[in-house]
């Protein structure tokens, strides 16, 4: 929490009969941020290992089978837990072998069933058709026609006269059998000669042909009676093979299921040898750890490799590469479970520098704070509170959206006690603090002063990310401390005017001279620094081409920034405007439902134009309201310390899926 997990690089030799055991235990730490090992300098002498592209293939063809076995049987995916370690070289003979023999006792049983299956379906679908038809139509006098051509099908009741008019030009007899719901079902008949202007005019017609199959004889009557027996003997047959089905689940389920999660981990195993390295007879793999999980890791390892291994740790602090900034850390974040959901938010805006503030933590207490001041209300608050949990117990997909639906539920609920609203209703318990609409001067006071205590935080997290990044000529700018001196003392002015009425003469004249002196502090911030830090002298600046030319910039950029200080600490009276907003729809809601059950005269209607006012402001202003939140978060907040630019932490599982993909 604050800041980024502590990581480490290793480089670890193993000797190549141990690779695949070894690979496999990392898989299971996970946490190992692979480096290509053609990056490094062992890459640029040419000790990049190769990766049998042939085995890979093999494994992927596999992988398919496995799965199209595993959706005839109808077999839920769930994770297995692998007993021993997975050699992919010895791993593919035994799952071609197992596999085979597997489908050599089921293939023919599920084909069969397949094909039961299909045949069933067809037979159901024409003997709907056949129904369609009059009982006593005779199709042996319609099965070889010599003259005419005809065909029967639905077609939109509408359609009957446009057709009938398309038709008129040629001989045809149509006739309509029955309706069914908006349709009708036509028989019609035109001379073989006329056929194309049949099918065009069907065609712009919306008809549905009813696809009665070629020489069938008899009534419609016999036709059903001979479908429905077909559609018995095939129903038993397929209930036999069913409960073959059933016996091939239990005896091959928990095999296939073992099979496809040693598959996986077979292609996982040789797709991380694409990173690795390889000198003679042994593997080098080097990449990024958490430090704490270091000490396990090296244990485990020498358990497989018999001590044999050699594994190397270095601080990123002891590798010239990372203090030169050309290699950078990735950034691996170590959250609570409550505030890790919020990390997706966080990156969308960028990834933290190695040593830099992880701002994770400040993000999600201040967007659950605003979130609750804008949106108070404790029946609404209860309601995202229950969304969320659904989406937390049932979308393991959208498991963090679901905590952060929980958390602004209570966020919400909290204020709507606060503000003394219950789905609007604010004669149902008191405000234990105020009633936003009657209190607006004192809301607004509440949320500048929110304002200003934010941008502070940014300010010192700021001075904070500088000195942790060693970016010190920085802390004499405008964003550093000098700038947050000036903000301070101006902001400590206005608050004793606002609470006072009166700022003292000496007072204001004492913060224009500390003021100006601020000011030029950080309009010549960087030969300050120079003079100071670095010891240069004072007539070096003033013989460098485009002196005035950096003065006027300074100058610029220092109005820019405290023109920006004073628009991001007012951008929080929006805050107060969203509250007042929120109260605001729940006064048009009960006027409307007023409304309407005084026109209706009921009380249900009232209640029920309450409840999906109450709908509408959930979903409509809940989003505006997420929206401003995060558009506080960035542009106001992160704006003012966070630098951003680092590279995010791979997983090795998912580093793997990622190579696997873009190759």
């Amino acid at each position: 929490m604050f800041k980024s997990e502590k990581l480490a690089r290793i480089t670890i030799q193993v000797p190549e009969e141990f690779i695949s055991p070894v690979t496999a235990a990392l898989a299971r730490f996970k946490l190992l941020h692979l480096i290509r090992i053609e990056e490094t300098h062992l890459g640029k002498m040419g000790y990049i290992a190769e990766t049998d592209a042939g085995l890979v293939n093999e494994f992927d063809s596999l992988y398919e089978e496995v799965e199209a076995l595993l959706g005839i049987l109808d077999l839920p995916l769930k994770a297995m837990v692998l007993q021993e370690p997975v050699v992919p070289e010895k791993e593919i003979f035994s799952a071609r072998e197992h596999l085979a023999a597997i489908k050599s006792e089921s293939e023919s049983i599920l084909k069969d069933l397949a094909a039961v299956d299909q045949n069933l379906r067809k037979a159901k679908a024409l003997c709907e058709r056949f129904k369609l038809l009059p009982d006593d139509l005779d199709l042996s006098h319609l099965s070889h026609p010599h003259f005419l051509h005809w065909t029967a099908g639905l077609l939109p009741v509408q359609g009957l006269e446009k057709l009938e008019e398309s038709l008129s030009q040629i001989h045809h007899a149509l006739i309509e059998m029955s309706a069914l719901q908006e349709r009708s079902v036509i028989l019609i008949f035109v001379l073989k000669k006329d056929r194309q202007i049949l099918e065009r005019s069907l065609k712009s017609a919306l008809f549905e042909p009813m696809e009665i199959p070629a020489g069938v004889s008899g009534t419609v009557q016999q036709q059903v009676t001979k479908i429905e027996s077909s559609i018995r003997d095939l129903e038993a047959r397929a209930h036999r093979l069913e409960a073959q089905k059933a016996s091939f689940q239990r005896k091959f389920g928990s095999a296939l299921l073992m099979m496809r999660e040693r598959i996986l981990l077979a292609r996982q195993v040789l797709s991380a040898r694409r990173f690795f390295g390889k000198i003679d007879k042994s593997y080098l793999i080097t990449g990024w750890i958490p430090i704490r999980l270091f000490p396990d890791l090296e244990a485990e390892i020498n358990s497989i490799t018999r001590e044999q291994a050699i594994m190397e740790r270095v601080d990123p602090d002891d590798i010239r590469a990372v203090r030169e900034g050309i290699v950078k850390i990735p950034i691996l974040l170590n959250n609570p479970m409550l505030i890790s959901p919020f990390e997706k938010l966080t990156s969308l805006y960028g990834t933290p520098r190695y040593r830099e503030v992880e701002p994770t933590i400040f993000f999600a207490l201040t967007f659950l704070l605003m979130f609750g001041m804008m949106f108070g209300d404790v029946g609404q608050g209860g309601v995202l509170f229950l969304l969320g949990y659904i989406i937390f117990r049932r979308f393991y997909k959208y498991f963090d959206y679901g905590i952060i639906l929980m958390e602004t539920g209570v966020s919400a609920t909290l204020f709507g006690f606060l503000y003394g609203s219950v789905f609007g209703l604010e004669n149902l318990i008191p405000a234990l603090w105020i009633r936003p609409v009657d209190n607006i001067p004192y809301l607004i006071t509440v949320t500048l002063s929110f304002g200003i205590v934010l941008v502070s935080l940014g300010m010192i997290l700021n001075l904070v990310n500088a000195v942790r990044l060693k970016e010190y000529e920085s802390l004499l700018g405008a964003s550093g401390l000098a700038g947050a001196l000036f903000y301070w003392i101006f902001v400590g002015l206005f608050m004793k005017y606002l609470l006072l009425g009166r700022v003292a003469p000496s007072e204001l004249k004492l913060w224009g001279w500390v003021g100006a002196g601020l000011m030029t502090i950080m309009i010549l911030h960087r030969p300050i620094y120079r003079m100071i830090f670095q010891k240069e002298h004072p007539s070096h600046f003033f013989r460098q081409a485009g002196l005035w030319t950096a003065l006027l910039e300074s100058i610029i950029e220092l109005f820019d920034d405290l023109i920006r200080f004073l628009s991001n600490t007012v951008s929080f009276i929006r805050i107060a405007a969203f509250a007042l907003a929120h109260a605001a729809l729940f006064v048009a809601v009960f006027s409307i439902a007023d409304i309407f059950a005084h026109e209706k005269g009921g009380g249900i209607t009232y209640w029920l134009v309450v409840a999906m006012g109450n709908v509408v402001i959930i979903l409509l202003e809940g989003l505006v309201v997420s929206i401003q939140t995060v558009r506080l978060e960035y542009y106001e907040f992160f704006s003012k310390f966070f630098r951003g630019g680092g590279e995010p932490f791979k997983p090795f599982d998912k580093e793997i899926g990622s190579e696997e993909k873009s190759s």
